[in-house]
C-alpha cells in the first residue's frame, strides 16, 4: 500500500469511535427567536402577543451567551493543553460560571483581535438593551411606576422608538404598566429579531474584522 494512503487512512476519523461532541444551541435559539417574532406578529389574542414577545426576548438574550460558550468550547479543543493558547482557552473556560457576556465576549475578543464590547455603538447597544429587558422581565420586581414609566432609561427609550405608550386614562380604575403595554406591542419581537439576527449575521466579523 502506498505510504501516503496509509498514512491517511491512519490519521482519519474512519471507524474510530466518537469521544464527545456538543450541540449547537446557540442556533436553537436564534430559531425560537425568529418563530416567536412570527407568532407575536400574526397574533390577535393580547395575552398570547404578550407570551410570544416575551418568549422572543429570553430566546434572544440567550442565544449570545450560549454563542459565546460554544465558541471558548470549540477553540479549547482546538489546541493543545499545553500550548500558551490552549492555556489561554483554558483559562477562560474556567471563568466562564463568574463572568457577565460583556465580560466573556472581552476575554475571546482578546483571543481572537476581535471588536471589543461597545455599549454606544451598534449592534452592542441593542444587544445591552435586550439583555437590560430580559434581566427586567425573568427578575421581575413588580414595582409600581407611573404611567409610561419603565424601571431604566434603555427600557424607557426603546417604548419611544417603538412608539409604545399607555392608552388607559389614568383615572379611578383605568391604568397600565410599562410591562403589560411593551409586551403587548407587535413591534416588539420585529425589533428583537432584528437585532440579534444582524448581530448573528455580524458575528464572524467582529470577531476577525479585517486590518
Amino acid at each position: 500500500m502506498n505510504s501516503d494512503l496509509e498514512y491517511e487512512i491512519e490519521n482519519s476519523c474512519a471507524g474510530k469511535p466518537i469521544k464527545s461532541s456538543m450541540h449547537s444551541f446557540s442556533a436553537d435559539f436564534l430559531a425560537g427567536c425568529k418563530k416567536f417574532s412570527e407568532l407575536a406578529h400574526i397574533s390577535e389574542i393580547s395575552q398570547d402577543v404578550t407570551i410570544f414577545n416575551t418568549s422572543c426576548i429570553i430566546n434572544a438574550a440567550s442565544y449570545l451567551e450560549a454563542k459565546i460558550n460554544e465558541e471558548i468550547s470549540i477553540a479549547v479543543i482546538c489546541y493543545e493543553e499545553s500550548d500558551a493558547e490552549g492555556k489561554a482557552w483554558r483559562a477562560i473556560q474556567n471563568l466562564q460560571k463568574k463572568l457577565n457576556v460583556q465580560e466573556k465576549w472581552d476575554l475571546v475578543a482578546l483571543r481572537t483581535n476581535g471588536v471589543e464590547w461597545n455599549k454606544a455603538i451598534e449592534p452592542f447597544q441593542s444587544i445591552e438593551l435586550i439583555i437590560s429587558l430580559r434581566n427586567e422581565l425573568v427578575h421581575y420586581k413588580g414595582a409600581f411606576l407611573g404611567k409610561d414609566e419603565a424601571p431604566n432609561k434603555k427600557i424607557t427609550g426603546l417604548m419611544k422608538q417603538l412608539g409604545v405608550s399607555s392608552n388607559a386614562t389614568w383615572i379611578e380604575d383605568d391604568c397600565s404598566s410599562w410591562v403589560a403595554d411593551l409586551l403587548c406591542s407587535k413591534k416588539l419581537a420585529e425589533w428583537v429579531y432584528h437585532s440579534i439576527s444582524q448581530f448573528g449575521e455580524s458575528y464572524y466579523e467582529l470577531r476577525h474584522p479585517k486590518t
